[in-house]
């Protein structure tokens, strides 16, 4: 059996993007991004990218949490928290209609 050094780049065949400013890679990423860009002019991605966002930054959507001991944690990113805020809450307090969240850290805020 043949033992494999994860650090060894020789069957790695994308190893020439770790060199950033490398002309292979570059040129790799400007062709990247002429293709993206045709994506984003188009009218139905910016139709598309409202939406999604309008439901994203709902302010009656459900939040996704985890439990770690009594508390349950949540990151919360909206329009008023862009990058978003660490907090938590109680069980019971998530089944009401209110939870009142323990803000831990705002990203927004740093």
């Amino acid at each position: 059996m043949t033992a494999h050094n994860l650090t060894d780049g020789r069957d790695d065949p994308y190893l020439w993007l770790e060199d950033i400013e490398g002309d292979k890679a570059v040129g790799w990423v400007d062709a990247q991004n002429a293709r993206t860009d045709g994506f984003l002019v188009d009218e139905s991605y910016q139709r598309d990218f409202d939406a999604v966002l309008k439901i994203l930054d709902a302010d009656d959507r459900i939040p996704f949490v985890s439990k770690s001991g009594d508390h349950l944690y949540n990151f919360w990113k909206d329009a008023q928290h862009p990058r978003g805020l660490w907090r938590r809450t109680t069980l019971d307090s998530y089944k009401t209609d209110k939870p009142d969240w323990d803000v831990l850290l705002d990203i927004d805020a740093l």
